[in-house]
């Protein structure tokens, strides 16, 4: 949810379809950044992958993870937090 200063409800910016594994769910989100062209990227825990979400897209496209839970290289375990470093890499605590 996006809430403007003074606003009385929020605006939807990112799933808002239930929980699920579609490219238009979250499941269990629990932090999110905003990178430089003003996408969110969501660290979708239970979904084991970090999401991408444009200004005003229907859905977000994985960008980590999403290959189910593991410890191998293309996969993350319940991802908390992410972070963009200088050079525009992800750093993802999972």
């Amino acid at each position: 949810q996006r809430w403007a200063p003074g606003a009385e409800a929020g605006e939807t910016v990112a799933g808002g379809k239930g929980k699920g594994d579609a490219l238009c769910q979250l499941f269990n989100p629990v932090d999110v950044v905003i990178d430089s062209a003003g996408a969110l990227l969501i660290a979708d825990r239970d979904n084991h992958r970090i999401q991408r979400w444009a200004p005003g897209a229907e859905a977000g496209e994985t960008v980590a993870g999403g290959k189910g839970k593991g410890d191998a290289l293309c996969q993350l375990f319940n991802p908390v937090d992410v972070v963009i470093d200088s050079a525009g890499a992800l750093l993802i605590a999972d």
